[in-house]
């Protein structure tokens, strides 16, 4: 793992000067970068947070420094993209650049201005500026490290694998930080459905670095989507201890174990991970928020038959997130807290969640993206989520089924947005109508075609009578 911190003059030396002279904020831009490229916190400089105040109070002028602190908090999401403390981080940090504009590099303007419109919620443009950057400066880490999170965000898994693959041919090992590349580009491998390709290049970046809890995390999506439940369970376990000390995705791990333990019915296993691991058990962050919400939904849509313990697991981490009650950004994370009100929520909660939503597309500092994207796609998530908690299976299939193709706009994995898809078949079979329940049929005829060796997708055909007239797979 790469500790050998760069100053100044090595970061010159590698082509990408920064406007600070001061060694020890240059030192520190590569120690922040280094745990957002590893997905882990280096608790010998107090975590990631404590880095970064190290990094700025080193120099408050540093301006790569303050895109890097903004950019770690808006990819995050861990508070609404209007509120008041990224506002006022952004404004600072254009206002300093244009201070110090004369000493700044075009690769620098160039970060700033790709901040600048990831924080009103402009996805597209920020990652055409990241990508400018990378045409000239292939070794930006901070630049492919950005792009490869807003291709997260916006669904977008050809970009994910391509923007690796232009730029992977210009690394070599004697650059720090190359070992993640490979992880980034396998997972962008998994979503494009490219399953060998992808274990290949993972294995290369565990090989270099074993404690690459991403790369790692691209095994476990290739096994998920291979329906592999048992190599799924054996690879993560064989491996715990490695990707287990990389903080932002370790979480997330355990939810692909989870997701493998869900395939064999193991509910015993579920629940002791619910129990006892931190990021379950005590959730801060919000992937974690986003597991645990996910995780108790396919749970109930398995027939886990603990309602009360489903219940109070929902409670839980209510309490824990009911500050976002009011919050709003990507709608990939959003739906996340709506799928928690769906489940536990009471109308109030529900109605302050919406409103909420129209305060924020209504907010003059987004961009027409992010706002457009909540008006075509969140209204109707929410509402189709919330529709689905209140057994109201005929409205879920009115506002879900037509936004199959689009949901993938709303970012996040394949593996991810698969609940909708569950959720989806589940409410076209209970539907009074017979034209859902046959819609309902076609979906799992689908699912079937891609997943015919997946127990869970079996079992799903097995409850609704399809396996007596699926003849033809």
């Amino acid at each position: 793992m790469h500790s050998n911190w760069r100053d100044c003059k090595a970061w010159f030396d590698e082509k990408l000067p920064m406007n600070t002279n001061s060694n020890e904020a240059s030192k520190f831009y590569d120690i922040c970068l280094s745990q957002l490229a590893g997905y882990y916190e280096n608790h010998q400089f107090g975590g990631i947070s404590d880095s970064l105040s190290k990094m700025i109070s080193a120099d408050p002028n540093f301006i790569l420094g303050h895109c890097l602190k903004n950019g770690i908090e808006l990819l995050g999401t861990n508070f609404t993209l209007t509120s008041d403390p990224y506002q006022k981080s952004i404004k600072d940090l254009i206002s300093k650049s244009e201070a110090l504009a004369d000493e700044l590099t075009l690769r620098e303007k160039l970060h700033v201005r790709a901040i600048g419109h990831l924080a009103k919620g402009n996805l597209p443009e920020s990652v055409k500026l990241w990508e400018d950057i990378l045409i000239d400066h292939p070794t930006d880490m901070m630049a492919v490290r950005m792009s490869a999170g807003v291709y997260f965000y916006l669904g977008d898994s050809i970009q994910m694998r391509d923007s690796i693959t232009r730029i992977l041919p210009k690394w070599n090992k004697n650059i720090p930080l190359f070992n993640y590349l490979y992880g980034y580009y396998a997972f962008g491998l998994t979503q494009t459905k490219e399953l060998e390709k992808a274990e290949k290049y993972a294995k290369m970046g565990i090989e270099m670095n074993r404690q690459d809890g991403w790369a790692c995390h691209a095994i476990a999506h290739v096994n998920e989507y291979a329906s592999s439940a048992d190599k799924g369970i054996d690879f993560l376990l064989k491996t715990e201890k490695d990707w287990n000390s990389c903080d932002f995705i370790s979480g997330h791990n355990y939810w692909h174990l989870c997701l493998f333990y869900l395939e064999k019915q193991d509910y015993e296993k579920i629940v002791e991970i619910l129990n006892n691991n931190e990021s379950f058990l005590n959730p801060k962050m919000t992937i974690d928020m986003i597991n645990i919400s996910s995780l108790l939904t396919r749970l109930k849509l398995d027939g886990f038959k603990d309602d009360e313990y489903l219940k109070n697991k929902f409670i839980d981490v209510k309490e824990k997130f009911n500050d976002r009650n009011d919050q709003h950004g990507y709608i990939y994370s959003d739906f996340h807290m709506a799928l928690i009100y769906a489940m536990i929520g009471n109308e109030q909660e529900k109605q302050v969640y919406m409103k909420s939503l129209e305060d924020f597309v209504n907010n003059q500092n987004l961009s027409d993206f992010i706002r457009n994207l909540n008006i075509n796609l969140g209204r109707k998530i929410f509402n189709a989520l919330f529709a689905y908690g209140e057994n109201n299976f005929d409205k879920v299939v009115d506002l879900l089924y037509p936004l199959r193709y689009e949901l993938k706009n709303i970012g996040g994995s394949n593996a991810q947005r698969d609940i909708f898809n569950l959720i989806l078949i589940e409410c076209c079979f209970k539907s009074k109508y017979e034209k859902h329940n046959r819609m309902g049929a076609g979906l799992l005829f689908e699912r079937l075609s891609q997943k015919q060796n997946s127990s869970l997708t079996n079992r799903i055909a097995d409850k609704f009578f399809i396996h007596d007239i699926n003849k033809n797979f």
